[in-house]
């Protein structure tokens, strides 16, 4: 019995303790991070310019010498050539007369130093040309399309009648050209060649 006792005694003092009922300590999170980052610039852009570039400019070449003497007139020296055909056309300094006038020194033009060794006027001997006294040669001008005077001494060839030309240099020497040089001739020339040579 008294066993009994103790043993209810007991248990009520375990129901009486205190009682704790499991605390619960729940923590619950939701996070949601959500983050749209774009970094796409867009851009459209036109670009729009007008220019004007204007320049002046100076050109410097390198001129070369050929040899060969070219001329357009007035003092510039032109290669007489083997025919003798003058290329340009010669001025008649005398429009008075029946025949043509001319007025042409001729010379030996070196290439190298650029100078022009005089060629003096030959001789007319026996219907034919002469080189003078002294001298190792000489020129003359032909003219003469064969109708203007009794001598052939002063007639044009076929070639140079062909070719249109009113004039033509021969050239009379009792000895070579000088080395390295080639015959020129200093004319005054037509300033009405459309005339004076129409077939030229």
């Amino acid at each position: 019995m008294t066993k009994h006792a103790i043993f209810l005694l007991t248990l009520a003092i375990v129901g009486c303790g205190d009682s704790k009922s499991g605390d619960t300590d729940t923590e619950t999170g939701t996070g949601t991070d959500t983050g749209t980052a774009t970094d796409n610039p867009t851009g459209t852009g036109t670009e729009t310019g007008t220019g004007t570039e204007t320049g002046t400019g100076t050109e410097t070449g390198t001129e070369s010498d050929t040899g060969a003497p070219t001329g357009t007139g007035g003092d510039q020296p032109v290669q007489v050539d083997a025919s003798g055909c003058l290329s340009q056309c010669v001025e008649d300094v005398d429009a008075q007369t029946s025949t043509i006038e001319t007025d042409c020194t001729v010379c030996d033009y070196d290439p190298v130093q650029h100078t022009c060794a005089p060629i003096v006027k030959c001789d007319a001997v026996m219907d034919a040309w002469t080189v003078p006294a002294g001298q190792e040669a000489c020129f003359a001008v032909h003219w003469d399309d064969g109708d203007e005077t009794p001598s052939a001494i002063d007639n044009l060839s076929q070639t140079c009648l062909d070719a249109g030309s009113n004039a033509q240099i021969e050239i009379v020497r009792t000895g070579e050209a000088p080395a390295g040089t080639f015959p020129a001739a200093i004319c005054s020339w037509s300033t009405n060649p459309a005339t004076d040579c129409p077939n030229l």
